[in-house]
């Protein structure tokens, strides 16, 4: 099995997160009303390193006894 090989696997379910690619959205495009849903919550988009932080957390020690989880990174999102 992997949990003898000290293998566990999670995983992070990431929101809206500022990138090139939602920092420029057509505003004509259906972009924008999608992202504003994303930063309902807390009023701004995630940033990269957010999503880093959850995935670091995840892999360190801290960690060790989670196993099998989908993290939701998503400023609330999901639990709205």
């Amino acid at each position: 099995m992997y949990r003898d090989s000290g293998i566990r696997a999670n995983a992070i379910a990431p929101g809206g997160t500022k990138t090139g690619i939602t920092v420029n959205a057509d505003p004509a495009g259906h972009g924008p009303q999608v992202l504003a849903r994303y930063m309902g919550n807390v009023g701004r988009l995630a940033e990269a390193d957010e999503q880093a932080a959850a995935i670091v957390f995840l892999a360190s020690d801290a960690a060790a006894n989670i196993n099998g989880v989908v993290l939701p990174v998503d400023n609330g999102w999901a639990a709205v």
